[in-house]
């Protein structure tokens, strides 16, 4: 591949994922009718229209989409292996962009976790950042994500910090006025804690029962479903950093405790990724202190 070629695919590239020549150009520092001239060089190598022009619009091809996909992820993973090459030390330094779940899983078990890695390696630069959505490591350049749930056959690297359980709670008080609950069809018809998960899915053996949860009070946050639960609002469905000092101590009650739900907690990042000494050595930190830091906040509560 010569040079000509290979910046052609570059100013492609930025062209694409900026949307206009002007955008690209602001944002590389390459000159407009520099990278309009690479990539129109690029097109006739290639014997193809990667871009549709007009006056006011410019998108791609059908061709042009597909070779995007492809040249995207090999500049990405090219950019990748330099980083790799360019670490002739043991030295670790820059930076590791990392994505956990949200909500006191990610704020109060691993983010102290990253603080104190920070503290030991000033070096490191980690930006870390909290979504309920699943990312693409890939597309989105992390380096590194935590995930719930059973990981699938992948090309990805995952390595399994633990397992949280998600139980179904109420008040003693809320308990004591309402019907026994044995089945998850005894919740039918009473008021339920929700949040994002609105559709509850019980599995106890070869039995699997469904609920749509209605009838009480929605909120997208953890803590205020659990203050709500104590305050005898309904039953609700979290996992146990937020409600197992609660039940320890008798403020909330745990119901269908045979239906309550096992997730495993993995760290997951691309393979050529782990070989940076950076990212390995956080993954290494956050799986030696996972299993205390889970400990501690289960015998604490939400205040840990």
């Amino acid at each position: 591949m010569n040079d000509i070629y290979w910046r052609g695919i570059t100013a492609f590239n930025h062209v694409a994922e900026f949307g206009t020549f002007t955008a690209a150009a602001e944002a590389t520092g390459y000159s407009k009718a520099n990278l309009s001239q690479q990539v129109t060089e690029l097109e006739s190598r290639l014997g193809v229209q990667l871009f549709y022009r007009a006056t006011r619009q410019l998108r791609l091809t059908e061709i042009g989409e597909a070779y995007y996909r492809k040249t995207r992820h090999a500049l990405q993973e090219i950019a990748l292996a330099s980083t790799w090459a360019s670490q002739s030390t043991d030295e670790l330094k820059g930076v590791i962009r990392m994505n956990a779940v949200g909500g006191l899983l990610g704020e109060q078990l691993i983010a102290p976790l990253v603080i104190e890695f920070q503290k030991q390696h000033p070096n490191i630069e980690v930006h870390l950042d909290f979504s309920s959505v699943q990312v693409d490591l890939i597309d989105q350049h992390y380096d590194l994500v935590v995930r719930l749930g059973h990981m699938p056959d992948s090309t990805l690297l995952a390595r399994k910090l633990g397992t949280i359980r998600t139980r179904y709670v109420a008040s003693p008080e809320f308990l004591q006025a309402n019907r026994e609950i044995k089945h998850p069809n005894d919740l039918a018809g009473l008021p339920l804690v929700y949040g994002s998960v609105d559709q509850w899915v019980f599995t106890h053996g070869d039995e699997k029962q469904t609920l749509r949860a209605e009838g009480g009070i929605k909120v997208i946050s953890g803590r205020v479903m659990r203050h709500a639960a104590m305050a005898g609002l309904g039953v609700t469905r979290l996992t146990d950093v937020y409600v197992q000092a609660d039940l320890d101590h008798g403020r909330l009650v745990e119901v269908l405790p045979e239906w309550a739900e096992s997730t495993p907690v993995y760290l997951v990042c691309p393979p050529l990724r782990y070989k940076l000494n950076r990212v390995s050595a956080l993954m290494d930190w956050l799986k030696k202190g996972f299993e205390a830091r889970y400990k501690q906040i289960l015998k604490e509560g939400a205040a840990a």
